[in-house]
């Protein structure tokens, strides 16, 4: 598992370092638009692209940082600065489009005559082209290997590609009427976009560094369950979930047979552990609080050579994660929670 961790670690640095070369070929080619058309817009759009790099260096930084061993000082690793990237990225942008709009008001009020549209335009088409294609291939790197600042990079990148389009039909509207007003308004209209790409990203960091509940997740380790369940696993709730960069900290409560032995109550927690590290790109770290069975579990307990049932059992009740995820244990309909606690065996 060790051994997986260090390569989600080099990959996921690997796909930054791709997307920094990028970032500079695109930026210089912004750039090269902005002076041959002197367009506000086409400047807005290269201004982001010096975000873009900024914040895929911070990126790179947060991994290399977030693939430290844990200490006495970090128990649980050095993984949510990656979440911490994403906010960064998410104050830049966010700020940039405010330096946009500032700009593009003054240019509003005293505009001036575009020159070589046609190249701005030949130039905007290309990098639109290679930055939406920059954003689909970190999205899917995001998801294979569950990074978030690769997610959110990669978003962003697909973001900018449908602004320039949006670039590209403005300026064409002013090559086609020679409305001086156009390209400042498109710059504001552009930068509005942008503080909303920003918003949105520092409501996910906020929410991952609070550990808002990722259901996509859970949802993940709820199948994980369901598919390598074991009858000794009578029960398991109070099922919850921290990301900490490329670990997940897993705690639940677990219902295993009274009378077994500590060391059989120990196998059966390192089967549940291998079972949800299983196939997976992300190391699961797992927790458990054990309960002894009542008698009143008899009725879902699927043990088949227990001395000790008192009733037959009735049904498997299948693990979502709606019910996994409740602090209390399950039975069958028209089973009380009384009973469950006080019929002890």
């Amino acid at each position: 598992m060790k051994k997986n961790t260090q390569i989600n670690i080099r990959s996921k640095v690997s796909a930054i370092k791709w997307v920094l070369l990028f970032s500079l070929v695109i930026m210089a080619v912004k750039f090269l638009a902005w002076y041959y058309s002197g367009s506000e817009a086409i400047l807005s759009d290269a201004l982001e692209s010096l975000i873009n790099i900024a914040t895929s260096l911070f990126t790179l930084y947060s991994l290399l940082y977030a693939s430290k061993l844990k200490d006495n000082d970090h128990p649980y690793g050095h993984g949510k600065i990656e979440y911490l990237a994403v906010g960064f990225e998410g104050a830049l942008i966010f700020g940039t489009g405010i330096y946009i709009i500032v700009n593009s008001i003054r240019h509003f009020f005293t505009p001036h005559e575009l020159k070589d549209v046609d190249m701005g335009l030949l130039l905007t088409l290309f990098s639109a082209i290679a930055m939406w294609w920059i954003g689909r291939f970190l999205s899917k790197r995001g998801e294979e290997l569950d990074a978030a600042p690769l997610k959110a990079d990669g978003e962003h990148f697909k973001a900018d590609a449908l602004t320039s389009i949006g670039l590209i039909l403005g300026l064409g509207l002013y090559k086609l009427t020679g409305w001086t007003w156009v390209d400042p308004l498109l710059a504001i209209l552009l930068a509005l976009l942008i503080m909303n790409s920003g918003i949105r990203l520092l409501r996910e960091s906020i929410d991952r560094l609070l550990d808002k509940a990722d259901l996509a997740s859970i949802e993940q380790i709820v199948k994980s369950l369901q598919e390598n369940r074991e009858e000794t696993w009578i029960d398991i709730h109070n099922l919850r979930l921290q990301k900490f960069g490329h670990y997940l900290h897993v705690d639940c409560h677990m219902t295993l047979p009274f009378y077994l032995q500590l060391n059989e109550v120990h196998d059966n927690i390192k089967k549940l552990e291998n079972a949800l590290n299983r196939n997976r790109v992300n190391h699961v770290e797992l927790f458990v609080h054990t309960d002894p069975c009542l008698f009143s579990n008899c009725s879902i307990c699927q043990v088949k050579t227990c001395t000790f049932r008192q009733s037959a059992f009735v049904r498997k009740l299948d693990w979502t994660t709606e019910n996994l995820m409740l602090n209390k244990k399950h039975y069958l309909p028209g089973e009380t929670y009384n009973d469950i606690h006080l019929n002890h065996p």
